[in-house]
Parts: C-alpha cells; structure tokens; sequence
C-alpha cells in the first residue's frame, strides 16, 4: 500500500474531498440513503442541515437496494 503524503504538501482550502462516486451510468445516480440521513441531521451534529427530501430518499432507497457498493479490503478506520 502506498504511503500517505505530507499533509504539508496539501493545499490549504476550506473544503475537503470525502468521497468519489463513480459510476457507470448514464444519468446521475442518487446518493445513498446513509449520506442522505447524514446529511438531513444539523451542523451541530455534523450533517449539512438540509432538510431530509422524503421523495429522494425513497428513491434512493428502491435505487441501492437493487444496486450494490462494492468494498475492497479491511473495514474503513476513518482515515
């Protein structure tokens, strides 16, 4: 596995990447149910506070359910 970078050597914005979505699709697919829950929960507990969009969220709920996110290797530790 390659070794992390120098966190030094990063720029310094006020914004972060969490994750990277790909897909092969050929329309935009809807977030998953979890990121939409997260997301719906106030600042102060660390979501967006947008208000949760019931209709999305089903649609996302029927979309994932038929669909798998694949993931390779030990459980995620955050980093």
């Amino acid at each position: 596995m390659p070794e992390k970078g120098n966190p030094e050597d990063l720029p310094q914005a006020p914004w972060g990447i969490i994750s990277v979505k790909a897909q092969d699709e050929d329309f935009e697919t809807p977030m998953q149910p979890i990121t939409i829950m997260r997301n719906s929960l106030g600042r102060e507990e660390g979501g967006s506070g947008v208000t949760l969009d019931k209709e999305a969220y089903e649609k996302s709920v029927v979309y994932w359910d038929a669909h798998a996110a694949i993931l390779a290797g030990q459980k995620p530790s955050g980093e």
